[in-house]
C-alpha cells in the first residue's frame, strides 16, 4: 500500500507492507501482559515454590495429610498459619507474607474466612507436594528456584567465558537437581514400560539393570520399586552421591538387590563382565566430556556390557539449533542448554542418530510423547 502525505512544507512518501495472513494483531496490551504481569505471577510463583519447599511447609502439608485417617483421596489439605508457624517453629509475620503471596499466585486458597482456615488450591497438593504422584512437577519448579541466586556466576561466566561446574553448588542444591533428573526418569520408564510392553513385561520376572551416572540413586528407586526380581547395579564418579544412593538402598532393604560403586565406566567395563538386559542413561549424556572419541569410548564400553538382545535406554533434553524452525513445547530443553551451554554438549535427534550410526550400535529409534522422549537402542 502507497499513502502520500500533502503539507505545506513537504511531501511525505509512505509505504506500508500490508500482508493478508489472518495473524491477530499483537497490542502494547498484550506485551504487557506477557511480560509484566505473567512474568511476576510467575516469578513470585517460583519463589513461593522453593522456600516453601525449603521451609519444609509442602511437606509438612504431605505429612498432615498421610496422618488423616480419612480413606478419601486427598485432593487438598486444610491448615492454619498458626499450624505452620508452631510445627515448624515459621515466624508467623513472615508466614503471613508467604500466605498472602501463595492466594495471590493461586497456590493456596481461603477455605474459611472467620476461622483463617486456608486449604491448597486445586491440583496443588498433586502437582507440588506429594511427590509420589505421576502429576508431580514440584522438583522441576523447585530447580528453577535455585537460578535466581545462580545468575551472579552467570553473569561473570558472560564475561569471562569461565566454566563453572554444578558440583561447586551447594549439597542441599545437589541433591534437589537429583531428585529433578528422577522426575525425568520416572516420566522415561513410564514412557518405556507403555511401549515396550513385551520387554517389560520379561524384565519384571527376571533381569539385570545397570545404570551409569547414577547419582543419588533416586532413578534407580524408581525401577526397583516395579522390578521387584531385577538385580542392579549402578555406579558414579561423585563420592557424595555414591553415599547418599547406599543410603538409599540401607533404608529399602535392597542391599541384596543392589551394587553400588564409585568407579568410572572404563574400570568398571573392564572389571566387571557381566551384561545386562537394560542399561540406563538418564540426563547423563550431556555431561560426559564434550570429545566425541571419548563419548564413543564410552558407548563401546556399554556395547560391551549389553546382552546381544537388551536395550541402552536414554533419557535426554533433545536442544535444537538456536535457529531451527520451533516445533512444539522446548522450554525445559532450552532452559537445560541455557544453564549448561558451557560445560554440555547438546544434540538434536539429527545430531544424535549421526552419533549413534559412529558407534557399534545399529539400531537406534526416537519415540516422543507429549513433552517426553526416549532413545532406545540395540546392538
Amino acid at each position: 500500500m502507497l499513502i502520500i502525505i500533502l503539507s505545506s512544507k513537504y511531501i511525505m512518501v509512505v509505504l506500508i507492507k500490508t500482508e493478508n495472513n489472518n495473524k491477530p494483531e499483537i497490542s502494547i496490551g498484550n506485551q504487557i501482559k506477557k511480560f509484566a504481569i505473567n512474568g511476576l505471577y510467575g516469578f513470585n510463583t517460583i519463589l513461593l515454590i522453593g522456600m516453601g519447599r525449603r521451609l519444609g511447609i509442602f511437606n509438612y502439608l504431605y505429612e498432615k495429610a498421610k496422618s488423616s485417617i480419612s480413606s478419601i483421596k486427598f485432593t487438598e489439605v486444610i491448615f492454619t498459619p498458626l499450624d505452620l508457624s508452631e510445627n515448624l517453629k515459621l515466624d508467623l509475620k513472615y508466614l503471613d507474607g508467604w500466605i498472602h503471596l501463595g492466594l495471590e499466585c493461586g497456590i493456596l486458597e481461603i477455605a474459611d474466612s472467620e476461622q483463617k482456615l486456608l486449604k491448597t488450591a486445586p491440583y496443588v497438593y498433586e502437582l507440588l507436594i506429594d511427590c509420589n504422584n505421576k502429576s508431580y512437577i514440584g522438583g522441576t519448579l523447585g530447580a528453577f528456584y535455585y537460578m535466581a541466586p545462580a545468575q551472579d556466576i552467570l553473569i561473570d561466566n558472560f564475561k569471562t567465558g569461565k566454566i563453572w561446574s554444578i558440583l561447586e553448588s551447594s549439597k542441599e542444591v545437589l541433591k534437589d537437581l537429583q531428585e529433578r533428573g528422577a522426575r525425568f526418569g520416572k516420566l522415561v520408564e513410564r514412557l518405556f514400560s507403555k511401549k515396550f510392553e513385551d520387554f517389560c513385561n520379561k524384565l519384571k520376572k527376571q533381569g539385570k539393570i545397570f545404570e551409569l551416572g547414577c547419582g543419588y540413586g533416586f532413578n534407580l528407586e524408581t525401577w526397583a520399586k516395579k522390578y521387584k526380581n531385577v538385580s542392579f547395579t549402578g555406579i558414579d564418579i561423585d563420592p557424595i552421591a555414591i553415599a547418599h544412593a547406599k543410603e538409599l538402598i540401607e533404608k529399602n532393604n535392597w542391599n541384596d538387590r543392589f551394587k553400588i560403586l564409585e568407579i568410572n565406566i572404563d574400570k568398571f567395563a573392564n572389571s566387571f563382565k557381566e551384561q545386562f538386559d537394560l542399561i540406563l542413561l538418564n540426563q547423563v549424556l550431556h555431561e560426559m566430556n564434550t570429545d566425541e572419541n571419548y563419548r564413543r569410548d564410552v558407548f563401546k564400553n556399554l556395547y560391551s556390557l549389553l546382552k546381544d538382545d537388551g536395550i541402552l535406554l536414554i533419557g535426554e533434553s533433545m536442544v535444537p539449533d538456536t535457529f531451527a524452525p520451533k516445533k512444539g513445547f522446548q522450554l525445559f530443553d532450552i532452559t537445560h542448554k541455557f544453564t549448561e551451554v558451557k560445560t554440555s554438549l547438546f544434540y538434536d535427534e539429527k545430531t544424535f542418530r549421526e552419533f549413534i550410526d559412529s558407534t557399534l550400535f545399529t539400531r537406534s529409534e526416537f519415540i516422543k510423547e507429549g513433552g517426553s522422549g526416549i532413545w532406545v537402542i540395540r546392538k
